[in-house]
């Protein structure tokens, strides 16, 4: 038993499909018409583009930075309100 080739089912620049062959396709795959091609991939999803030989995911993973948090101590000398609490309870 071979192993399948996953492939990514293409038109007008959009994958519609993901078929596994058990061999390379090259160009229109079987069963579909020729404005569709077959091209070998194997991280690709239904919705993904394809443009001069990429792929490309319409919806990427979105990275969010967060800042990172203050300490208590640049917290409370960073607000004037939050120093004079401190320095009366400290007896300053």
């Amino acid at each position: 038993m071979s192993d399948l080739i996953k492939h990514a089912i293409i038109k007008d620049g959009v994958v519609i499909n993901v078929i596994e062959y058990e061999q390379t396709i090259q160009g229109t795959p079987p069963g579909f018409d020729n404005e569709v091609i077959a091209i070998p991939a194997d991280n690709v999803s239904p919705g993904w583009h394809y443009a001069n030989g990429t792929f490309t995911d319409p919806n990427p993973p979105q990275v969010v930075e967060f800042e990172q948090p203050k300490s208590l101590t640049e917290q409370i000398l960073s607000n004037p309100e939050e120093l004079a609490k401190l320095k009366t309870a400290l007896g300053l």
